[in-house]
């Protein structure tokens, strides 16, 4: 008698729950890390906080084909008691950095990993001012890069 198993299915299942267990792994250790770099980019900062607005609308977000996975900023409760003005317009940093959350659009597939100081001015002091060139979120660029070792594409985006 001759008996014989087809392990297809189990294989492509097994597979698939091995995939799914490493990519939960991995979502889990980038939403550590996640905000460790934000707290390494404010504490390198190179400006003089006004209002905290700016420092309000630090976020990070973490997506996972395309769906965030987990979302933080530098406090859980906004720091500036009042909002900035910025040319002619009130800025709440973390009202700003809220809504880049429910509207940023990510554009890998797999993990997308985003910091970003999001009240509209920070573009400017991180380009350079009369009075120079400050750090805002930049400054975690290089660790970044090192911290992957060339496993990950990083980019870095100032909107001007």
């Amino acid at each position: 008698m001759k008996v014989a198993f087809d392990l297809s299915g189990y294989r492509n299942r097994l597979a698939k729950e091995i995939k799914k267990q490493m990519a939960e792994e991995q979502t889990a250790r980038l939403l550590e890390y996640a905000p460790k770099m934000l707290n390494l980019a404010y504490s390198e900062r190179t400006f003089q906080n006004d209002t905290f607005n700016l420092a309000d609308s630090y976020v990070w977000v973490v997506y996972y084909n395309g769906i965030p996975q987990g979302s933080g900023y530098l406090w859980n409760n906004r720091i500036a008691t009042q909002d900035a003005n910025f040319h002619h317009t009130e800025i709440n940093g973390r009202s700003i950095a809220s809504t880049f959350i429910t509207r940023y659009v990510p554009n890998t597939k797999g993990w997308e990993v985003v910091w970003a100081a999001t009240a509209p001015y920070s573009t400017y002091i991180e380009s350079g001012t009369s009075s120079g060139r400050f750090y805002v979120i930049t400054s975690i660029y290089d660790k970044i890069v090192s911290d992957f070792k060339g496993n990950a594409k990083v980019s870095k985006f100032i909107n001007y």
